[in-house]
């Protein structure tokens, strides 16, 4: 198993609508409770994604870094414990169809993004 670290940043607002259509992993997750902790988790599991797994992709940290926190989460948080477990059954989640979600990862959270353009940026 590849040891992944999760950093970078998106745009709060634009979260909630995004992730919502994205792969969802199938254990109860501890930060259920608090929708934007879910969300932060759910970004710094989508960058690690692409960061393993998509050619001529990768993750914006910067950017990545602002989202999560204009969401009310440390960046340093999704780094260990809960969050960082939750991030990491995103990115299994995300890696059972790699193609499709590359694609969407592209079109959501690219330079020319519907949701948070500039998250996802060429290698």
């Amino acid at each position: 198993m590849r040891v992944v670290r999760l950093s970078g940043l998106v745009s709060a607002g634009l979260l909630l609508s995004l992730l919502t259509a994205q792969a969802q992993p199938q254990t109860q997750d501890p930060s259920a409770g608090d929708p934007r902790r879910n969300q932060a988790a759910k970004l710094a599991g989508l960058a690690g994604f692409v960061n393993l797994e998509c050619p001529g992709l990768r993750s914006d940290p910067a950017r990545l870094k602002q989202t999560v926190e204009a969401l009310g989460v440390d960046a340093a948080s999704l780094e260990t414990g809960d969050l960082h477990l939750i991030a990491t059954r995103y990115i299994a989640a995300y890696q059972k169809d790699v193609a499709a979600n590359c694609r969407k990862a592209e079109a959501t959270f690219g330079p020319q993004g519907s949701i948070i353009p500039g998250l996802i940026v060429p290698r």
